[in-house]
This record gives structure tokens, C-alpha cells and sequence, in this order.
């Protein structure tokens, strides 16, 4: 339609003629949007109001491909709207109509507010999310007070809401718009308080601030800005902030306290920004040569310095601090002993052990120092004498899994070195007194390699037992590659069951009548899946004593999306029957512990070149499906990709620049990370087993290793693998690829450890 305003400038610039085809034009235009938003409409092919709606929601993606986000939304309006004609007064009528209402929130608020009341009256469960939804309109509309006042109000008309912080922040945001500044004051204090990891945090604190100089509270506003720059040091809001700082109205030049950079410090530590934080904590410890914390200090820079493998400065940190008499020197004094293993240096390593009587050290932490010790030995081919200090380490080791360790070891250097005999008697040991889920198959294993290498016909008995005990375990995988065994592992479906899966109603326990429960299942027939992964996850602590409960909460947080919730509560609770099996290990349980909702996108970016099962067994491994998750040393995202790495595969690759922040986005982590494989998997000629473990080491590590083990069968080669945090790795990846394999598939198509399947 032509406005008032276009038709009059048409008449004074054009002329007659031409406003006359503008006319039929615009008209034509209208005609023809009338006719395709009918058409949207009327494409259902559905019959009953629950299917027609169901079919709205999903169908939102229109002929052409590369149709905008906006035309998308568009097109499933136009079909909620389809809905409501054709089944007026209907439940599923009703949830079209709020639906319609959320999506025109930032397209058309006035209406939204209309569709948002009636949906009020009709979904009394979610007042407290309507409220918001209003509230979000409003503001949009331009009514700040009113949508505060309503955002306000959601805490005491839903008392029960999980929706606290983000109203607070939301409502305080209103006030802010509305000029109501010592209301702004009392509900962005209160939402900072309730949600200091709420990514809108640090803009809150500078609104916050700007409200303080206007209520002529200059030291409130200064210690706002204060809180953005110590504790959000990585945003933009921290830069303003310090910006803010330095022109104190006074003209009083401000300076962070001791506190302040210690604090910031910490703050950068968290985030795995070992580099700001090494250049916060030296400007601590240059500020504050007396600050009580100053030795807590130390040991974080020590750490911090190692992160970024820079030993040799962590070494001098971490030798000058275990040589004081002080809390932390004890800590100070195990990761040194890492440290002089990591570089092999023997010489220094045994003279820490030798200082043992005169630092005040626990019964673990003693025993740590000897295990290295005794791992160097066995690194130099001294194996009696690494035997004797594992032995030490097996009377005073604390706690079982220490013991356990150093009598493993002792087992493997007897089978490396030939004594089969006392190698079995040694992992007898191991299994005869405790049921370990991570020693026990490994010692069952390498006992029946042992008897296997004394030509014994007990060997393949020991094999079946271990995966009559561990079927799900990689060194039972490990086992079936050594010997033909019958079939000692079932499941109640062929393959991974769908994500609609759903559990018995009659297994179904009172879970069912939480009203988390229930808002999350009506969030969940809305689509809004974040929303009922949060209902959900409420619940987990609760339900914590039911195993029905639990179990239908992870398969029901698995199909919101919320795949890394629902993979740990598998693993916590449910790790038994994970790995054991039995009829304790629904198939539900089986999607919920190895996910596939990437399968689509890791096929998208990695066509043939690399095996997607493989690719999502690093992304259970590395991250536990967490998009958000950091490691230690810095890695982000769902694949764990190393900032550097992502920067200079785009360089290779021909892509844009990669920021660290842009790693979080999951398909720019899996285009990275996927293609970082498949680089490892073409230098070293398809091996998964090294491609595996250069992915956690590097490739220059690795290539170092083959090349001083080039003789081992592949298995042999794994529990050589020096590094421990790398063995256990390449462990847990080989066992989730071929689990996703036998899910997936039926089965892989190898036996052998270092082949694609």
C-alpha cells in the first residue's frame, strides 16, 4: 500500500501519469503478497489442530533456500495464523496465538501485547514467562515504565520462577530507558547479585554506574566500574570502564588497588587467558610485597606460566616457592616434580625427591613425587629401580586409584620386559581387592595379553570375562581384536533411537507433576527448547535419588538440545550401565550418552573426507557436547580448537580472520576442528590412532613418539603414549567412535585400533 505521505511527493514530482502506476504498481504488489501469504497458509497438509500446529513449527523454511531469517518468521506467522482459522477455540489454537505473539515481539510489539493477554488467560503454568514476553514488548513499544513494572513483578506473582535474574536485568534495563534511576539502582544491584555469569552483567554495571553519578553517588559508581574492569576483564565494557576511571571528576588520577589486579588476575585465570593473567599477577607481586595473598599469587603465576609451556620461568617460580615454609609449598613443590619430568630431567627430579623428609608434604602428595620419580626411571629403562619406588608408592599411596596406579605400572613393566608370569600375578592384585571401573579392565586386559604371550589357552577366557564384566569399555573393543568372542552385548533397539524417543508414560515417575516439569513440556511443544532445558535442568538436584526421574530428565534435556546437561547427568549416574550394559541400559539412554544431533552439520562441513562418527566422538570427548566450554590451556568450544590453530587453518584454508569468540559458534568450531583432523588424519596416512592423539599433543609430539616406538603393536602403543592426560584421551575417543560406530552402523568395520572404521 502507497502512504498518504509517498502518494502527495509522487503527485508534486511526477505528475499525474506516473502516480497513477505507482498506484496500480503498489496495488499489484499488495495483491501478490496477499496471494503468497495465503498460499503460506494454506500448504499444511495436516488434518487435526495438534498436527496442523505441530506442522507450523516445524515447516518454517520456505521454497527458496536462501530465503532471509525475517521471510522464514513471516511465512510460520502466516501458517500459526492458518492454525487459528482452522481450528478456532482449540488448545493447540491457543498455543498458535502465543506462539504468533513471542515471534512479533520485535516486529510488531503492539500486537504481540494482544496475542500475549489472551494467551494469558489460556496458559495460567507459564504466567511467569508471559509476563517477561509482555514486558519485552512493551519496552520494544516504547512504554519502558510500564514493561519495568511488569518485569518487576514476575519474582512475587511467580515465586516459584527461574526467570529471577534475567527479569532483574531486563526490568532494570526498563527503568534505565524510562529515567528512573534509583530504581534502576535497587534491580541491576539485585540482578548482579543473582547472575554475575549473565552475559548482560558488565553493560548492567555501567548503566548501574551511569544512574549512581546521576543519584550523586560517586564511590557507588566508582566501585560499579571497579567490578566491570576486575571481574569482566575481557569485554568491551571493561575498556570503558577503565576509560571512565581515569577521568575521575576530581581529577583525582585513579589506580587499581593490590586487591584490584589480584582479583583481575583471577578473572583472566578463569576465562584460560594465561597471558593477561601472567601480566596481572606480575603486576601484582610487584605491588604488594607483603599482601597476605601474595604466595596464593605465586602459585597461580606458577601455574599460569605452564599453561602457556613456559617451564622453565614456571620452574624458577615453583622451585623458589616449595623451598618456604608455607601453605602452598607443598603444591608448589608436586608440579615442580611435573615439571622436571615433562623437560626429563632426571638430575633435578631426584634431588626434590631426596628433599621429601623436609617438606611438609600429605601421604598423596608424597606419593605423587615418587610415582614420577618412578616414571622417569622406567622412562630411562630402569625398571627395577622404577618397580621399587612404585612399590613405595603402592604402602603409603592415598588414595585406592594411587595404589592402584603404581601396582598397574608395576605389572606393565613386567610384561614390557618379558616376566609374563609376574606380570599376571601383579594385575591379579590389581583386580583381586576393589571393583575399579578404570583399573580393572585395563588390568584384565594386559593379563590376558600376558597369557597370551606364554602361549596359555586361559587368555581368551580372560578376554570374554572382561567383556562379560566391561562390554562397553575400549579395552574390551580391544579384546574382540584379538579374538573371535561370542556376542555378550545387546541392546533393546539396532542403532542410536531417535531424538524423539520417549520413555514409557507408566516408567514415568512423580517428576511428571513438578511444574518445572510442566512448564518445560509446554515450553517444549511451543519450541522453545533453551527455556525447557532450563525447567529441566532445575530438576536434576531434586530427582538426584530417582533413577526413573533422572533418566527421563536426560532423555528429555537430550531433545531440547541441551545435549552437554543431559551427557552428564549419563555419565554421573547412569556411567555403570554405560558401561556394563544389561537391562539397566535403556536405549534411551544409549541417544542421550552419545548424541547426534551434530551428525547433519559435521556432514555439512566435512563431506567425505572425514568420518563423522569420528568427529563426534572428539566432540564428546573434548567438550561433552558443551559449546561454551574452555579448557585449561585455553582451548574453545565443542571441538576444543586452540585459538592459534583456528587462525591459521582460515589462513591456509582462505577464510577470514577467526577470533576467539567466534570459536563458540558451533558450526565455526566444527568447520575448524573437523578440518584440523583432517589434516592430522593425511599426515599421518589415515592412522586415527595418531591423528587422534597429535589432535590432544600436536603433531611434532607425536611424529617424536612413533618414531621411538615403531616397533609396538598399536595397542602397546597407546599405554606408552608418555603424556597421561593424552593416553587416557586417545582411550576414551577410540571407545566413543566405535560405540558410535556399533550404535550407528552395527559395527566397525576393522578390528584393528589404528584403521577408519
Amino acid at each position: 500500500m502507497v502512504t498518504p505521505s509517498y502518494r502527495r511527493l509522487s503527485t508534486v514530482v511526477f505528475g499525474q501519469p506516473v502516480r497513477v502506476f505507482l498506484f496500480l504498481l503498489a496495488l499489484f504488489v499488495a495483491l501478490s503478497g496477499a496471494s503468497s501469504a495465503q498460499k503460506d497458509r494454506s500448504d499444511l497438509s495436516c488434518e487435526s489442530a495438534e498436527e496442523c500446529f505441530r506442522a507450523a513449527l516445524v515447516q518454517t523454511a520456505p521454497p527458496d533456500a536462501s530465503a532471509t531469517l525475517e521471510s522464514r518468521v513471516r511465512t510460520q506467522i502466516e501458517r500459526l495464523k492458518a492454525v487459528r482459522e482452522r481450528h478456532p477455540g482449540s488448545v493447540w489454537a491457543k498455543r498458535a496465538g502465543l506462539l504468533m505473539g513471542v515471534l512479533l515481539i520485535e516486529r510488531e510489539p503492539s500486537d504481540a501485547v494482544r496475542f500475549l493477554r489472551a494467551a494469558q488467560r489460556d496458559f495460567p503454568l507459564l504466567e511467569d514467562y508471559i509476563r517477561m514476553w509482555i514486558g519485552e514488548s512493551l519496552l520494544r513499544a516504547g512504554d519502558a515504565r510500564l514493561a519495568a513494572i511488569l518485569l518487576e513483578s514476575i519474582p512475587e506473582a511467580v515465586p516459584e520462577t527461574l526467570l529471577g535474574p534475567r527479569v532483574a536485568y531486563r526490568g532494570g534495563e526498563a527503568w534505565y530507558k524510562a529515567g528512573q534511576c534509583s530504581n534502576v539502582i535497587d534491580l541491576l544491584g539485585q540482578a548482579v547479585s543473582l547472575g554475575p555469569q549473565d552475559p548482560a552483567a558488565p553493560s548492567a554495571l555501567l548503566s548501574l554506574a551511569d544512574c549512581q553519578i546521576h543519584e550523586n553517588r560517586p564511590a557507588d559508581a566508582q566501585s560499579s566500574l571497579r567490578q566491570i574492569w576486575v571481574r569482566y576483564p575481557h569485554t568491551p565494557e571493561a575498556r570503558e570502564a577503565m576509560d571512565r576511571l581515569a577521568r575521575d571528576g576530581n581529577g583525582h588520577a585513579w589506580r587499581p588497588a593490590p586487591d584490584d589486579l589480584y582479583e583481575r588476575a583471577l578473572s583472566f585465570f578463569a576465562l584460560a587467558l594465561h597471558e593477561e593473567a601472567v601480566d596481572e599477577l606480575q603486576k601484582f607481586l610487584a605491588a604488594a610485597p607483603t599482601h597476605p595473598r601474595r604466595q596464593e599469587a605465586r602459585l597461580k603465576f606458577g601455574l599460569a606460566l605452564i599453561r602457556l609451556k613456559r617451564y622453565e620461568q614456571a620452574r624458577q617460580v615453583l622451585q623458589e616457592l616449595a623451598s618456604e615454609r608455607t601453605t602452598e609449598a607443598s603444591e608448589a613443590a608436586v608440579w615442580l616434580a611435573r615439571i622436571h619430568l615433562r623437560l626429563d630431567d632426571g638430575e633435578r627430579l631426584l634431588a626434590l625427591h631426596q628433599s621429601l623428609p623436609k617438606l611438609s608434604l600429605s601421604a598423596e602428595q608424597k606419593a605423587a613425587i615418587i610415582m614420577f620419580v618412578g616414571m622417569w626411571l622406567e622412562d630411562q629403562g630402569q625398571y627395577d629401580q622404577a618397580i621399587v619406588k612404585y612399590r613405595q608408592v603402592v604402602k603409603i599411596g592415598e588414595p585406592a586409584g594411587q595404589r592402584l596406579e603404581a601396582l598397574w605400572r608395576t605389572g606393565w613393566i613386567q610384561y614390557r620386559t618379558g616376566r609374563f608370569r609376574e606380570a599376571v600375578e601383579t594385575f591379579q592384585e590389581v583386580v583381586k581387592d576393589k571393583d575399579d571401573a578404570q583399573f580393572t579392565p585395563q588390568a584384565l586386559y594386559w593379563m590376558a595379553r600376558a597369557l597370551e604371550r606364554q602361549k596359555s589357552g586361559k587368555a581368551a577366557d580372560l578376554y570374554l570375562e572382561l567383556c562379560r564384566q566391561y562390554p562397553y569399555t575400549y579395552y574390551c573393543q580391544l579384546a574382540q581384536s584379538r579374538v573371535e568372542l561370542p556376542i555378550v552385548m545387546s541392546l533393546s533397539d539396532n542403532g542410536i533411537p531417535q531424538a524423539s524417543a520417549q520413555l514409557p508414560r507408566e516408567a514415568r515417575s512423580e517428576v511428571g507433576r513438578d511444574v518445572h516439569y510442566r512448564k518445560a513440556a509446554e515450553l517444549k511443544l511451543l519450541g522453545m527448547d533453551q527455556d525447557a532445558a532450563r525447567e529441566l535442568a532445575s530438576l536434576i538436584e531434586r530427582y538426584a535419588r530417582d533413577r526413573d526421574a533422572l533418566l527421563e530428565l536426560s532423555a528429555l534435556l537430550s531433545e531440547a538440545g541441551a545435549h552437554s546437561q543431559a551427557l552428564r547427568v549419563a555419565r554421573l549416574h547412569f556411567r555403570d550401565s554405560l558401561e556394563r550394559g544389561g537391562e539397566s541400559a535403556p536405549s534411551v539412554l544409549w541417544n542421550v550418552a552419545y548424541p547426534t544431533a551434530y551428525l547433519p552439520t559435521i556432514r555439512a562441513q566435512t563431506g567425505n573426507q572425514v568420518d563423522p562418527y569420528l568427529v563426534a566422538a572428539i566432540i564428546r570427548e573434548e567438550s561433552q557436547y558443551d559449546a561454551r566450554a574452555v579448557s585449561r590451556v585455553g582451548a574453545v568450544g565443542l571441538m576444543q580448537v586452540m585459538p592459534a590453530t583456528a587462525q591459521a587453518m582460515a589462513r591456509k584454508l582462505g577464510f577470514p580472520d577467526v577470533m576467539r569468540d567466534d570459536l563458540f559458534d558451533q558450526d565455526t568450531n566444527i568447520r575448524f576442528g573437523s578440518r584440523y583432523l583432517e589434516q592430522l588424519l593425511r599426515q599421518f596416512s589415515g592412522n586415527v590412532l595418531h591423528a587422534v592423539a597429535a589432535y590432544n599433543a600436536g603433531p611434532v609430539a607425536v611424529s617424536a613418539w612413533i618414531l621411538k616406538l615403531t616397533d609396538k603393536e598399536p595397542d602397546e602403543f597407546v599405554e606408552l603414549i608418555p603424556f597421561q592426560e593424552t593416553r587416557q584421551y586417545v582411550k576414551r575417543v577410540l571407545r566413543s567412535y566405535r560405540e558410535y560406530h556399533r550404535l550407528g552402523r552395527g559395527g566397525c568395520d576393522t578390528r584393528f585400533l589404528d584403521k577408519v572404521c
